[in-house]
């Protein structure tokens, strides 16, 4: 899996992509929830299956804990 290198002239265009797709996504006001919604979805553009899969385990395995407690609260 290859991610994004900073240190690297070739990916600084693409790094300044994903940070003006950040900074619109933040401009329509949205909720932490709605963030790690669109996070969930995105993950399932993504061609490397394990990442895939990765980030929606960890989605629902976080989104569990959140319920565990409320159910405690």
């Amino acid at each position: 899996m290859s991610f994004l290198d900073p240190n690297s002239p070739e990916d600084l265009d693409s790094i300044k992509k994903c940070r003006e797709i950040i900074k619109e996504i933040l401009n329509f006001g949205v909720s932490e929830k709605e963030i790690t919604k669109i996070i969930e979805l995105l993950s399932y553009e993504l061609e490397n299956t394990s990442l895939m899969k990765h980030i929606k385990n960890f989605y629902v395995s976080e989104s569990n804990q959140t319920d565990k407690k409320n159910i405690i609260l």
